[in-house]
């Protein structure tokens, strides 16, 4: 399976769906994740808001406007910053560490 390479301003995009990497393998508990990078070699630790993101995406691929809607019914956020605000910035971050990527669109659909 290979990544998808896209520009950091596609990771907040609400048509995008994301998925995660097929190289990534991960443990999760309650609010935290242990995710491995195979392409990279590196291990990252995901808490809180993260975690709940990353989690979300181990279900099945989605986009930032359906994580937006979970996460209006199902988190509440410490920061005060809005769902929608919080979503893109972690996919972006999660894109960055190369964790997720965006599925492809099938043809003639």
């Amino acid at each position: 399976m290979s990544a998808i390479i896209t520009s950091p301003d596609t990771a907040t995009s609400a048509d995008a769906t994301w998925r995660v990497a097929g190289q990534v393998r991960w443990r999760l508990w309650e609010d935290e994740a242990a995710v491995y990078n195979g392409r990279t070699g590196d291990t990252h630790h995901l808490a809180d808001f993260a975690a709940w993101v990353f989690a979300m995406l181990c279900r099945g691929p989605a986009s930032a406007t359906g994580l937006t809607r979970a996460a209006e019914e199902a988190v509440e956020l410490r920061s005060g910053e809005a769902p929608g605000a919080a979503i893109g910035r972690t996919l972006a971050l999660l894109r960055r560490l190369n964790l997720i990527e965006e599925t492809r669109r099938e043809q003639g659909r």
